[in-house]
């Protein structure tokens, strides 16, 4: 029986950078390796929806709560707004005011570029800022700080196709590209059918998590009612002392207050029960967090507005919580809140019914494309070095070299 001796032999001065370069390259490898099995074992999955207003039967005499439900926006993500609400301050900091001149040095210019306003384009003046800058004796700065209203007006209405524009994975929550809609011929019969209106159809891609770290994201369509009536539904054009709807606000936001009122009181009694003020950073956990005011409404006001919660305990799971404004034969605005949970199973199609919003929702697996491993040139220079020398000997049990 023979044993088979591996040794490496490395000249002394010249291999060994050689030999450190081909050492990094294979602790690159393996971080690499890691880092794309962590990535693997996030479960992927791809979320197709179709929301639309289905055609409601006349006789219909079932009673639904028409009061406006908040739909609070201080925990979720957005994919929607991104898409029509670019961020353009890196535009506007780079444009000068109306009022500088743009005249260039143009004694430095030659004779035929001295004429240059010629063959400008014609919209080269409008690219400015045209807000007028305050006089010297206004200012309360030496360096005053410029605020730029950088948020773009929304539309007066969405289109119903929401899809993202590049095919790149990213590392969280994105929306999925055209090519990645399966329920196009599907949409289209709906929309096709008297009475139905569709309101947004979009896919994006998530991993989800269980239910306690979960985050909904946010979906919003069809007409933008904002200039029409408050988050209340009250007409912008009436008197804002509208009782009904001056009395609802009044009753939101004393609920508020109740609540907090009712939180110190008990708090109080429980430290002078106690007789200790130092109890009083343990128990300030009880107090009711007052994040979710009226700061955490939506600007505007959709036909469709909502909250889409997916997470994963075992199964797959939806919450859904969306507003549906709707307009009356007398001219008033109605909402109609709709809640529903549901556990679904990937690859199936699922229709949550509703007689004034229905929802049709597909979700599939995803696997993420694999990262690339990142091997320099000089790693590969390293492994292909002639100076690294391998010499393979094979000895026998009596120590004699074969």
């Amino acid at each position: 029986m023979k044993r088979i001796a591996v040794s490496t032999l490395f000249p002394a001065t010249k291999t060994m950078p050689a030999v450190f370069k081909a050492l990094a390259g294979a602790l690159l490898l393996t971080f690499s390796g890691v880092t794309a099995a962590n990535t693997a074992a996030e479960r992927w999955f791809e979320v197709e929806l179709i929301v639309f207003s289905p055609a409601r039967n006349a006789e219909l005499k079932e009673q639904f709560d028409y009061e406006v439900k908040p739909i609070r926006l201080s925990n979720s993500f957005d994919l929607v707004t991104a898409k029509y609400q670019p961020d353009i301050k890196p535009l506007l900091q780079a444009l000068t005011r109306c009022d500088e001149s743009h005249q260039p040095a143009t004694r430095f210019l030659p004779a035929a570029l001295r004429n240059w306003q010629q063959w400008q384009p014609p919209y080269y003046p409008l690219l400015c800022l045209s807000e007028a800058e305050p006089a010297a004796w206004q200012r309360t700065a030496l360096f005053p700080e410029q605020l730029l209203n950088t948020q773009l007006p929304m539309p007066d209405s969405l289109p119903v196709q929401l899809a993202g524009k590049s095919e790149l994975h990213q590392p969280g929550p994105y929306l999925a590209p055209r090519t990645a809609f399966a329920l196009t011929e599907l949409a289209s019969k709906i929309s096709r059918q008297p009475n139905q209106h569709l309101l947004l159809h979009t896919v994006w891609r998530q991993a989800p998590v269980t239910e306690k770290l979960a985050v909904p994201s946010r979906w919003f369509g069809g007409a933008n009612y904002s200039d029409l009536v408050d988050y209340w539904g009250r007409d912008r054009n009436q008197d804002a002392t509208d009782d009904a709807a001056a009395a609802a606000e009044a009753l939101f936001q004393n609920e508020q207050q109740d609540d907090l009122f009712s939180a110190i009181d008990s708090l109080l009694d429980q430290l002078n029960a106690a007789g200790k003020l130092e109890t009083l950073q343990d128990q300030d956990q009880q107090l009711p967090q007052v994040s979710d005011s009226l700061s955490n409404l939506p600007d505007d006001i959709w036909q469709l507005d909502g909250l889409f919660k997916l997470h994963l305990d075992h199964y797959l799971f939806v919450n859904t919580d969306f507003n549906l404004r709707h307009s009356l034969p007398e001219g008033n605005m109605q909402s109609i809140n709709v809640k529903q949970s549901r556990r679904v199973i990937s690859g199936e199609l699922h229709y949550l019914d509703h007689p004034y919003l229905g929802m049709i929702i597909q979700i599939r697996r995803f696997q993420p494309p694999e990262p690339e491993p990142e091997v320099t040139g000089e790693t590969d220079d390293a492994l292909q070095s002639p100076d690294a020398k391998i010499n393979t000997t094979v000895t026998d049990q009596n120590g004699k070299n074969n």
